[in-house]
C-alpha cells in the first residue's frame, strides 16, 4: 500500500556519527607531547627614539632667591 523509500537522511546521519566517533577515537589515541611550561618572557627592546638626549653640560639658570 505505501511505497517504501530508503531512509537517506537516517543513513547519512548514521554515517556522519560513525565518522565522528572514528575521528574522536583517533584523536584520543594521540600521545600527549609536552606538559605545561611557563611562557618565555622576552624583554622588549628599548625605543631610544622616544628618549630625550642628556645635555653635555648642566644648564645655567639665573638665581631667583635674591632681591634685585
Amino acid at each position: 500500500m505505501f511505497p517504501t523509500h530508503p531512509d537517506l537522511m537516517g543513513q547519512l546521519a548514521k554515517e556522519r556519527a560513525a565518522s565522528l566517533r572514528a575521528e574522536a577515537q583517533r584523536h584520543r589515541r594521540r600521545p600527549v607531547r609536552a606538559g605545561w611550561r611557563p611562557a618565555r618572557f622576552v624583554e622588549p627592546a628599548a625605543d631610544l627614539s622616544r628618549v630625550l638626549p642628556v645635555p653635555a653640560e648642566p644648564l645655567q639658570t639665573p638665581r631667583t632667591d635674591r632681591a634685585a
